[in-house]
């Protein structure tokens, strides 16, 4: 069963490639959706041989199991490098590694202590994780480093802080537009993306404007204050 569905997928590139709407999104691919859907069929066929006369068999299918969710991991991270864009190609990873744990390994969510809990309660895998800080270091990492401190006086002081804001309200404008419409189909990822990169960016531009007062004029009556900023992230990742 899966030998056919892995010669279906092996090397059909273009079968991923154009399915460039979904792609954009980054969001859990219809391929590995129905990879999944056929390990979680031998899973539960496994099930209903341990409480039969074939448990003898359930070995077997379980090593199957255990392969297969092998070879979707490698399919997966093969099939991640179709991206140009390492912030799509991350969130890609974070939300086709998070679903295959989920369905296909719900066990590994038990183990606390290999997982790196989260404040919300949502527990993550180390590769789970790895993936989600790639995300944030290569997409909001340059944002908040066009925020500089400067210890210049006087009018170059001035103009270098405003420099730096005009640099930080564009990098931060320009990567929010190229993400508003990438999705997060799980409603517990998709928050704690939200919440940690508000907690990356927000309070370092909170205080980066603390500091400099003189640079209110440039955000007051604007879009740009750091409340608004926030509630536009809190828009992010709905497709």
């Amino acid at each position: 069963m899966m030998k056919g569905v892995r010669m279906l997928l092996k090397d059909d590139d273009d079968l991923w490639a154009m399915e460039d709407e979904i792609l954009r999104g980054g969001e859990v691919h219809r391929n590995i959706q129905c990879l999944v859907d056929y390990i979680v069929l031998m899973k539960k066929a496994r099930d209903t041989m341990q409480k039969s006369a074939q448990c003898h068999n359930s070995g077997k299918l379980g090593e199957l199991i255990s392969d297969s969710v092998d070879y979707l991991k490698d399919l997966l991270q093969r099939k991640s490098e179709l991206f140009s864009d390492p912030s799509l190609r991350y969130l890609f990873l974070l939300n086709n590694s998070y679903f295959i744990v989920q369905m296909c390994e719900p066990s590994t969510l038990l183990d606390v202590e290999l997982l790196s809990v989260q404040p919300q309660g949502l527990k993550l895998t180390p590769e789970c994780q790895k993936h989600m800080d790639s995300y944030l270091e290569v997409s909001w990492g340059h944002v908040v480093s066009c925020i500089s401190t400067s210890n210049f006086r006087g009018l170059l002081r001035r103009w270098i802080n405003t420099s730096s804001l005009a640099q930080f309200q564009s990098a931060f404008h320009k990567t929010y537009q190229a993400q508003k419409f990438w999705k997060v189909p799980d409603p517990q990822l998709r928050s704690l993306l939200r919440e940690t990169i508000t907690k990356i960016v927000i309070p370092g531009y909170r205080g980066y404007l603390k500091e400099h007062p003189e640079l209110e004029k440039e955000v007051s009556g604007g879009s740009s204050s750091p409340d608004d900023l926030e509630e536009m992230l809190g828009e992010l990742f709905e497709g």
